[in-house]
């Protein structure tokens, strides 16, 4: 009787490749001339993270230096339904490129303090980001 099963399903699981090809059908070229395809890569997201400090040395040399302390990022979304779009296209001049087209991102950053001179100078204060918006914003990456 375990035979008997197994036997059959492995007639049921070699039929399936015939069971799928049973609604294809051909297509003239006035139906395939109407159908259209897309390729790429989209990317979404909820994004969040945090940078200890960006510090700026001024090099001549009177010196000096700007240091940014607690920069955090969060709630930085790209909805599914208007991802960042990775496309391969075509210039004028016949050049490939790759193309990263940015949609609309929310969220916030924020730097926790500013200061002017070492570590241990007082903050001067603070600076805060909302709602940045890139979308339309596009990318090309070729080599030459």
């Amino acid at each position: 009787m375990k035979t008997l099963k197994q036997l059959a399903l492995a007639a049921a699981v070699l039929a399936v490749p015939f069971m799928a090809q049973a609604d294809l059908q051909v297509m003239d070229d006035s139906a395939l001339a109407t159908v259209t395809g897309q390729d790429g890569i989209s990317i979404s997201g909820n994004f969040n993270g945090t940078i200890g400090s960006i510090v700026y040395t001024d090099g001549d040399t009177n010196g000096g230096s700007l240091r940014m302390e607690t920069i955090a990022f969060t709630g930085f979304n790209i909805a599914d339904d208007a991802p960042v779009m990775v496309d391969v296209v075509t210039n004028a001049g016949g050049t490939q490129q790759l193309q990263v087209s940015m949609p609309t991102i929310t969220g916030q950053l924020s730097v926790g303090a500013i200061k002017v001179g070492d570590t241990t100078a007082a903050s001067i204060g603070s600076l805060a980001i909302n709602d940045l918006n890139m979308a339309g914003t596009t990318v090309k990456i070729w080599g030459h």
